[in-house]
């Protein structure tokens, strides 16, 4: 009688464990990768900015021409200090004309900005 009850003790313990994972990442955020040059770029009043890209991403889920792509601290696991660099960066690519490449979460209509690299 004691075996089966630490039997079913044991399982419940693992499929609790099981579920947590599965919801834990059923919620992360789906990010994609998304490349082009630079329309626009304008600070927010929170202190973040905004980026619009002459072309498009698909994979954002608004509905405009000219999506917006937010960075913005602590939105999509954003810190002051990547916000900083990918704000230098954006400025140093639109003045060049460089293709910059993105990585944004398509899950919100923010298309928040996770990281980006640009390519010499």
């Amino acid at each position: 009688m004691m075996r089966a009850v630490m039997y079913i003790g044991s399982n419940v313990k693992f499929f609790t464990i099981f579920i947590a994972l599965f919801l834990s990442l059923a919620v992360q955020a789906d990010n994609k990768w998304h490349d082009s040059t630079i329309k626009t770029i304008y600070p927010t009043a929170d202190g973040g900015f905004v980026l619009i890209l002459d072309t498009d991403s698909s994979n954002c889920p608004q509905t405009a021409v000219g999506k917006y792509h937010y960075v913005t601290v602590g939105d999509n696991s954003m810190t002051t200090e990547g916000a900083n660099k990918i704000y230098s960066l954006a400025l140093m690519a639109a003045a060049t004309d460089k293709v910059v490449n993105i990585y944004f979460n398509d899950a919100t209509n923010r298309c928040a900005i996770n990281r980006m690299h640009v390519s010499f």
